[in-house]
Protein backbone atom coordinates (compact mmCIF):
# COMPACT_ATOMS: atom_id res chain seq x y z
CA UNK A 1 0.00 0.00 0.00
CA UNK A 2 1.29 3.54 -0.78
CA UNK A 3 1.45 5.81 2.24
CA UNK A 4 -0.87 8.89 2.55
CA UNK A 5 2.36 11.01 3.59
CA UNK A 6 3.14 11.75 -0.28
CA UNK A 7 0.03 12.91 -0.89
CA UNK A 8 -1.21 16.20 -0.77
CA UNK A 9 -4.70 17.89 -0.26
CA UNK A 10 -5.58 20.62 -2.73
CA UNK A 11 -8.16 22.60 -4.74
CA UNK A 12 -8.82 23.38 -8.39
CA UNK A 13 -6.56 26.87 -8.52
CA UNK A 14 -4.40 25.46 -5.81
CA UNK A 15 -4.97 28.17 -3.28
CA UNK A 16 -5.14 25.85 -0.61
CA UNK A 17 -1.92 22.77 -0.61
CA UNK A 18 -1.94 20.20 2.54
CA UNK A 19 0.04 17.48 3.25
CA UNK A 20 -1.16 13.77 3.29
CA UNK A 21 0.23 13.62 6.80
CA UNK A 22 -2.20 15.90 7.77
CA UNK A 23 -5.25 12.68 6.96
CA UNK A 24 -5.52 10.09 9.87
CA UNK A 25 -4.89 7.25 7.86
CA UNK A 26 -0.97 6.54 6.81
CA UNK A 27 -1.84 4.12 3.97
CA UNK A 28 -3.84 4.20 1.03
CA UNK A 29 -6.72 3.42 0.19
CA UNK A 30 -8.20 5.35 3.73
CA UNK A 31 -11.80 4.21 4.40
CA UNK A 32 -14.43 6.36 4.27
CA UNK A 33 -18.53 6.31 4.06
CA UNK A 34 -20.71 7.94 1.16
CA UNK A 35 -23.09 10.41 2.82
CA UNK A 36 -26.28 10.79 0.58
CA UNK A 37 -27.92 13.50 3.06
CA UNK A 38 -29.46 16.22 1.01
CA UNK A 39 -27.12 18.56 3.01
CA UNK A 40 -24.30 17.20 1.16
CA UNK A 41 -25.67 16.91 -2.00
CA UNK A 42 -26.97 20.33 -2.08
CA UNK A 43 -24.06 22.06 -0.60
CA UNK A 44 -21.53 20.11 -3.27
CA UNK A 45 -23.85 19.79 -5.80
CA UNK A 46 -22.87 16.31 -6.09
CA UNK A 47 -24.43 13.02 -5.67
CA UNK A 48 -22.81 12.04 -2.33
CA UNK A 49 -19.54 12.46 -0.65
CA UNK A 50 -16.97 11.23 1.16
CA UNK A 51 -15.00 12.67 4.24
CA UNK A 52 -11.66 11.12 4.84
CA UNK A 53 -10.64 11.78 8.98
CA UNK A 54 -8.14 14.21 9.48
CA UNK A 55 -5.49 13.91 12.78
CA UNK A 56 -5.17 17.77 13.07
CA UNK A 57 -7.01 20.80 12.27
CA UNK A 58 -6.19 22.84 8.99
CA UNK A 59 -4.05 25.57 9.72
CA UNK A 60 -5.21 29.25 10.42
CA UNK A 61 -3.78 30.45 7.15
CA UNK A 62 -5.57 27.73 5.09
CA UNK A 63 -8.94 28.33 7.04
CA UNK A 64 -8.38 32.27 6.08
CA UNK A 65 -8.40 30.97 2.08
CA UNK A 66 -12.00 29.01 2.58
CA UNK A 67 -15.74 30.59 2.91
CA UNK A 68 -17.07 28.72 6.28
CA UNK A 69 -20.56 27.58 5.99
CA UNK A 70 -22.74 26.42 8.63
CA UNK A 71 -25.13 23.86 7.05
CA UNK A 72 -25.92 23.05 10.70
CA UNK A 73 -26.13 23.54 14.41
CA UNK A 74 -23.33 21.01 14.33
CA UNK A 75 -21.45 21.08 11.01
CA UNK A 76 -19.33 23.62 9.17
CA UNK A 77 -18.29 23.18 5.99
CA UNK A 78 -15.40 24.67 4.43
CA UNK A 79 -15.30 25.45 0.51
CA UNK A 80 -12.27 27.62 -1.39
CA UNK A 81 -13.66 31.26 -1.98
CA UNK A 82 -11.65 31.18 -5.36
CA UNK A 83 -12.75 27.91 -7.16
CA UNK A 84 -15.39 27.19 -4.86
CA UNK A 85 -13.87 23.28 -4.40
CA UNK A 86 -15.23 21.92 -0.65
CA UNK A 87 -12.02 21.45 1.56
CA UNK A 88 -13.03 20.23 5.02
CA UNK A 89 -15.78 19.89 7.38
CA UNK A 90 -16.14 20.58 11.23
CA UNK A 91 -18.55 18.28 13.14
CA UNK A 92 -18.83 20.33 15.91
CA UNK A 93 -20.34 17.49 18.84
CA UNK A 94 -17.37 15.06 17.91
CA UNK A 95 -14.52 18.07 17.87
CA UNK A 96 -13.19 16.35 14.77
CA UNK A 97 -12.30 17.24 10.97
CA UNK A 98 -12.58 15.66 7.72
CA UNK A 99 -11.60 16.71 4.34
CA UNK A 100 -13.43 15.83 1.51
CA UNK A 101 -12.30 12.91 -0.88
CA UNK A 102 -12.15 14.62 -3.75
CA UNK A 103 -9.10 16.87 -2.90
CA UNK A 104 -6.95 13.84 -2.08
CA UNK A 105 -3.91 13.35 -4.47
CA UNK A 106 -1.48 10.76 -4.15
CA UNK A 107 1.27 11.85 -6.36
CA UNK A 108 1.92 15.29 -6.24
CA UNK A 109 5.91 15.56 -6.94
CA UNK A 110 7.48 14.65 -9.95
CA UNK A 111 9.42 11.90 -8.73
CA UNK A 112 6.24 10.43 -7.34
CA UNK A 113 4.83 10.26 -11.17
CA UNK A 114 7.74 7.47 -12.00
CA UNK A 115 6.12 5.11 -8.55
CA UNK A 116 2.93 3.37 -9.30
CA UNK A 117 0.38 5.01 -7.07
CA UNK A 118 -2.39 3.34 -5.50
CA UNK A 119 -4.98 2.12 -7.10
CA UNK A 120 -7.75 4.00 -4.91
CA UNK A 121 -7.51 6.65 -2.84
CA UNK A 122 -10.62 5.73 -0.70
CA UNK A 123 -12.08 2.63 0.09
CA UNK A 124 -16.42 3.28 0.49
CA UNK A 125 -16.79 1.58 3.69
CA UNK A 126 -20.92 1.93 3.98
CA UNK A 127 -23.97 4.46 2.24
CA UNK A 128 -25.13 6.41 4.79
CA UNK A 129 -28.80 9.09 4.60
CA UNK A 130 -29.76 7.35 1.40
CA UNK A 131 -33.54 7.29 2.15
CA UNK A 132 -32.95 11.25 1.35
CA UNK A 133 -32.62 10.46 -2.55
CA UNK A 134 -35.85 8.99 -2.75
CA UNK A 135 -34.88 6.97 -5.37
CA UNK A 136 -31.23 5.32 -3.63
CA UNK A 137 -29.32 7.85 -5.51
CA UNK A 138 -25.63 6.58 -6.16
CA UNK A 139 -26.23 3.66 -3.35
CA UNK A 140 -27.50 0.86 -6.52
CA UNK A 141 -24.36 1.90 -8.65
CA UNK A 142 -21.71 1.32 -5.78
CA UNK A 143 -23.52 -1.90 -3.83
CA UNK A 144 -20.82 -4.29 -4.76
CA UNK A 145 -17.26 -3.05 -5.43
CA UNK A 146 -15.05 -5.64 -6.63
CA UNK A 147 -17.07 -8.70 -4.51
CA UNK A 148 -17.69 -6.47 -1.58
CA UNK A 149 -20.86 -5.88 -0.48
CA UNK A 150 -21.25 -2.37 0.76
CA UNK A 151 -23.67 -1.84 3.79
CA UNK A 152 -26.56 0.53 2.82
CA UNK A 153 -28.37 2.70 5.45
CA UNK A 154 -31.48 4.58 5.46
CA UNK A 155 -29.94 7.45 7.73
CA UNK A 156 -26.36 6.85 10.20
CA UNK A 157 -25.06 3.94 10.68
CA UNK A 158 -26.85 1.56 12.89
CA UNK A 159 -30.24 2.48 11.80
CA UNK A 160 -32.16 0.70 9.29
CA UNK A 161 -30.18 -1.26 6.69
CA UNK A 162 -31.95 -1.12 3.13
CA UNK A 163 -31.35 -4.81 1.22
CA UNK A 164 -30.08 -3.80 -2.07
CA UNK A 165 -32.42 -6.70 -4.36
CA UNK A 166 -35.67 -5.29 -2.04
CA UNK A 167 -36.57 -1.50 -0.38
CA UNK A 168 -33.51 -0.20 -2.94
CA UNK A 169 -35.02 -1.60 -6.24
CA UNK A 170 -38.71 -0.66 -5.05
CA UNK A 171 -37.57 2.94 -4.46
CA UNK A 172 -36.60 3.43 -7.93
CA UNK A 173 -39.18 1.71 -9.17
CA UNK A 174 -41.38 4.56 -7.50
CA UNK A 175 -39.97 7.15 -8.79
CA UNK A 176 -40.03 5.91 -12.22
CA UNK A 177 -43.50 5.09 -11.91
CA UNK A 178 -44.54 8.71 -11.45
CA UNK A 179 -46.22 10.21 -14.32
CA UNK A 180 -44.13 12.86 -15.76
CA UNK A 181 -44.44 16.72 -15.22
CA UNK A 182 -46.59 18.57 -18.07
CA UNK A 183 -44.86 19.75 -20.77
CA UNK A 184 -44.92 23.39 -20.05
CA UNK A 185 -43.47 22.44 -16.02
CA UNK A 186 -40.15 23.29 -14.73
CA UNK A 187 -37.85 22.10 -12.61
CA UNK A 188 -36.85 23.79 -10.04
CA UNK A 189 -32.84 23.66 -8.65
CA UNK A 190 -31.50 25.45 -5.68
CA UNK A 191 -28.10 24.99 -3.63
CA UNK A 192 -28.28 24.28 0.36
CA UNK A 193 -28.56 27.81 1.25
CA UNK A 194 -30.98 28.95 -1.67
CA UNK A 195 -29.05 31.71 -2.60
CA UNK A 196 -29.41 30.49 -6.44
CA UNK A 197 -32.69 29.32 -7.25
CA UNK A 198 -33.20 28.52 -10.69
CA UNK A 199 -36.12 27.05 -12.56
CA UNK A 200 -35.52 24.50 -16.12
CA UNK A 201 -37.84 23.85 -18.46
CA UNK A 202 -38.21 20.27 -19.85
CA UNK A 203 -36.13 18.88 -22.57
CA UNK A 204 -36.47 19.98 -25.99
CA UNK A 205 -34.12 19.21 -28.75
CA UNK A 206 -35.93 20.12 -31.74
CA UNK A 207 -34.62 23.43 -32.42
CA UNK A 208 -31.31 23.57 -31.05
CA UNK A 209 -27.77 22.84 -32.07
CA UNK A 210 -27.63 20.02 -29.73
CA UNK A 211 -29.27 17.82 -32.30
CA UNK A 212 -26.70 18.21 -34.77
CA UNK A 213 -24.75 15.73 -32.69
CA UNK A 214 -27.14 12.54 -31.36
CA UNK A 215 -25.10 11.66 -28.63
CA UNK A 216 -26.24 14.51 -26.58
CA UNK A 217 -29.46 13.35 -26.88
CA UNK A 218 -30.71 11.12 -24.30
CA UNK A 219 -33.43 8.01 -25.07
CA UNK A 220 -36.13 10.13 -23.55
CA UNK A 221 -35.79 12.96 -25.59
CA UNK A 222 -38.05 15.01 -22.94
CA UNK A 223 -35.44 14.43 -20.35
CA UNK A 224 -32.00 16.00 -20.57
CA UNK A 225 -28.69 14.12 -20.99
CA UNK A 226 -26.73 13.28 -17.84
CA UNK A 227 -23.66 11.66 -16.64
CA UNK A 228 -20.51 11.78 -14.87
CA UNK A 229 -17.29 13.08 -14.94
CA UNK A 230 -14.10 11.71 -13.38
CA UNK A 231 -12.09 14.52 -14.78
CA UNK A 232 -8.97 16.58 -12.27
CA UNK A 233 -10.72 19.55 -13.03
CA UNK A 234 -14.09 18.79 -11.92
CA UNK A 235 -13.05 16.08 -9.14
CA UNK A 236 -11.17 19.36 -7.82
CA UNK A 237 -13.94 22.10 -8.60
CA UNK A 238 -16.37 20.27 -6.78
CA UNK A 239 -13.57 17.89 -3.76
CA UNK A 240 -15.89 14.48 -4.90
CA UNK A 241 -14.41 12.07 -7.05
CA UNK A 242 -17.43 11.15 -8.82
CA UNK A 243 -19.16 14.38 -10.53
CA UNK A 244 -22.69 14.72 -12.35
CA UNK A 245 -23.33 17.14 -15.08
CA UNK A 246 -26.44 17.40 -17.03
CA UNK A 247 -26.23 19.21 -20.65
CA UNK A 248 -29.33 21.41 -20.72
CA UNK A 249 -29.27 24.36 -23.02
CA UNK A 250 -28.68 27.75 -21.24
CA UNK A 251 -31.84 29.14 -23.36
CA UNK A 252 -33.95 26.74 -20.48
CA UNK A 253 -32.26 27.82 -17.90
CA UNK A 254 -34.33 30.32 -15.73
CA UNK A 255 -33.75 33.18 -12.80
CA UNK A 256 -36.22 31.51 -10.25
CA UNK A 257 -34.75 34.76 -7.25
CA UNK A 258 -38.28 36.61 -6.87
CA UNK A 259 -40.40 34.99 -9.27
CA UNK A 260 -43.94 34.14 -8.21
CA UNK A 261 -45.39 30.88 -8.11
CA UNK A 262 -47.41 31.25 -10.99
CA UNK A 263 -45.80 33.48 -13.36
CA UNK A 264 -45.87 32.74 -16.78
CA UNK A 265 -43.01 32.00 -19.03
CA UNK A 266 -42.95 35.96 -20.63
CA UNK A 267 -41.74 36.87 -16.92
CA UNK A 268 -38.86 34.21 -16.65
CA UNK A 269 -35.28 35.74 -16.98
CA UNK A 270 -32.91 33.43 -18.52
CA UNK A 271 -29.66 33.10 -16.41
CA UNK A 272 -26.57 34.60 -18.03
CA UNK A 273 -23.70 32.40 -18.54
CA UNK A 274 -20.31 32.86 -19.94
CA UNK A 275 -17.78 36.48 -19.59
CA UNK A 276 -20.90 38.36 -19.56
CA UNK A 277 -22.65 36.77 -16.32
CA UNK A 278 -19.31 38.73 -14.44
CA UNK A 279 -21.75 42.12 -14.70
CA UNK A 280 -22.68 43.12 -11.58
CA UNK A 281 -25.60 43.43 -13.74
CA UNK A 282 -25.95 40.07 -14.63
CA UNK A 283 -28.38 37.58 -12.55
CA UNK A 284 -30.03 39.47 -10.40
CA UNK A 285 -30.98 37.73 -6.87
CA UNK A 286 -28.57 35.10 -7.13
CA UNK A 287 -25.20 34.43 -4.98
CA UNK A 288 -23.11 33.25 -8.14
CA UNK A 289 -19.52 33.00 -8.08
CA UNK A 290 -17.32 32.44 -11.23
CA UNK A 291 -14.22 30.68 -11.66
CA UNK A 292 -12.32 30.22 -15.18
CA UNK A 293 -10.21 26.76 -14.78
CA UNK A 294 -9.30 27.20 -18.60
CA UNK A 295 -9.58 30.47 -20.99
CA UNK A 296 -12.96 28.12 -22.19
CA UNK A 297 -14.11 26.60 -19.31
CA UNK A 298 -16.17 29.03 -16.70
CA UNK A 299 -16.93 27.13 -13.33
CA UNK A 300 -20.14 28.62 -11.29
CA UNK A 301 -21.36 28.05 -7.73
CA UNK A 302 -22.62 29.95 -4.90
CA UNK A 303 -20.72 31.99 -3.09
CA UNK A 304 -22.44 31.35 0.42
CA UNK A 305 -23.07 27.81 0.54
CA UNK A 306 -19.86 26.64 -2.10
CA UNK A 307 -22.85 24.40 -4.15
CA UNK A 308 -21.25 23.68 -7.58
CA UNK A 309 -23.91 24.84 -10.32
CA UNK A 310 -22.64 24.78 -13.72
CA UNK A 311 -20.01 25.03 -16.12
Amino acid sequence: MTSTPSAHLTCLCGAISEPGTLLKDDRFPTSASICHCNSCRRTSGSLGASFPPLKSPPPEATLSRLTAYHSSDIITRYFCSKCGCHCFIFHHPRKKWYCLGGVVEPSPSPEAHNVSGPKNTIQVSLHEYVSDTLDGGLAPLFHNLGGRFIPIYTAAPGSAEIAYDTTLSSLKESVNSTPPPAVNSCLPAKCHCGGVSLLIKRANYESSTAAESARYIPSDPTKWLSYFCTCRSCRLSFGVSLTPWTLVLPAHVFNASGVVEGSSKAELVPVVFDRQAASPDANPGLTLKHYWSSPDVCRTFCGKCGASVSY
